[in-house]
């Protein structure tokens, strides 16, 4: 698998370089910002769900814990990946040259400069992110050394002030991600619950991530977690996916009853042409509609002893956010609509490759024993 791995990442960085040398890099750049936004946040808010975990006093699942702070392994090389897309920036975001926009159009730039100059656009982005990925080291340092004692209010203490630390560090870095790296790529368009919309869409994909995580440790004999803590986490899943619709919801309502066009803009290009309308359906059916049927029937019954179905709406759920990743950032920056090709494909491919060799460098590096009994505060 390593090897394998290995392989797809050699394939991918040239399929990044081949598309980077093309007629049309602002393609291969997007691509790239797609690839970064995604499998970062999932690498980011694994240590927050283990946060959220350890405050909430979970008890029904430390394995599952240990199991989401693994995507951590990802966070050195997600800051790489940011400094190697500063060199894209010229290409993703317009308003690195306002002189591109005119009338109304660049006054609402100009009127952003404060905020959306490169200096201090990169400067919050990579602080933010060093923040972020320190707090969440040292707090995985904290949860997998070793086993707390349970009379142990001080080192109970700890952690949680590290976990209060990492999910504030966590939501302001993600709400950050969506209004700057993303929203920003039409500086003439806004949506102040877009920060929001983009941590639940990081929390879905997640719960996703762990879903299937958590059946492969089951399967490979790295851990023994029953039936109804799989459970729990299909639950979240469930509810994650829920939460993901209700915000886009929201934010489509008021923008679309508003009736602003330099709001609607944004729907009207994503909506009724294509390829965007179509795949705003498949969006919509694969990573919300049959999950939401499926996981609604899981879950008025008995814990099921089998878990393929599970793995297969983790899966849709994954690739359902991965596309709406596609669907918000390639509009923006491209003015044909040119779809996802080959090189896409394997531009992905090596990001997946990447994921995998981190994850497994972080299990060789910190060794966590996923294997735990499921009572007790470990």
């Amino acid at each position: 698998m390593k090897a394998f791995s290995i392989v797809l990442v050699l394939v991918g960085a040239v399929a990044f370089v081949l598309g980077l040398t093309s007629a049309d890099p602002a393609h291969t750049w997007s691509i790239y910002l797609v690839n970064v936004l995604f499998w970062s946040g999932i690498a980011a808010t694994g240590p927050a769900i283990a946060a959220i975990m350890q405050l909430t006093e979970a008890r029904w699942s430390p394995s599952v814990r240990r199991i989401a702070l693994t995507t951590a392994g990802f966070l050195p090389v997600a800051f790489a990946l940011l400094i190697v897309l500063i060199l894209g920036s010229d290409m993703l975001w317009a308003w690195v040259k306002p002189e591109r926009f005119q009338g109304h159009a660049r006054q609402l730039v100009d009127a952003k400069a404060a905020w959306l100059n490169l200096p201090f656009f990169w400067g919050r982005t990579l602080v933010l992110a060093v923040a972020l990925f320190v707090t969440c080291f040292a707090f995985v340092r904290a949860l997998l050394s070793d086993p707390m004692p349970p009379d142990s209010e001080r080192e109970r203490a700890r952690r949680n002030r590290l976990a209060v630390i990492l999910l504030f560090l966590w939501i302001i870095t993600l709400s950050l991600w969506g209004y700057d790296l993303v929203m920003s790529l039409d500086p003439t368009w806004y949506s102040g619950l877009f920060g929001g919309y983009f941590v639940v869409t990081a929390m879905y994909t997640t719960f996703c991530m762990l879903s299937i995580l958590t059946v492969s440790a089951n399967a490979r004999g790295l851990a023994s977690i029953p039936p109804a803590a799989v459970q729990d986490v299909a639950k979240l899943q469930f509810a994650l996916s829920i939460i993901w619709m209700y915000f886009f919801w929201s934010q489509y309502l008021v923008i679309w009853y508003g009736n602003v066009p330099i709001e609607t803009r944004y729907l009207l290009r994503r909506f009724f042409v294509e390829p965007w309308r179509t795949l705003a359906w498949v969006v919509l059916i694969v990573g919300w509609l049959i999950p939401f049927i499926y996981l609604l029937k899981r879950l008025t019954g008995r814990p099921p002893q089998r878990h393929t179905p599970l793995v297969v709406m983790a899966v849709f759920g994954l690739v359902a956010i991965f596309l709406e990743r596609v669907f918000l950032v390639f509009p923006s920056v491209m003015t044909d609509n040119s779809f996802l090709g080959i090189k896409d494909v394997l531009v992905t491919l090596g990001f997946f490759g990447l994921f995998i060799l981190s994850r497994r460098w972080f299990i060789d590096r910190f060794k966590p024993v996923l294997n735990l009994p499921h009572t007790g505060m470990h």
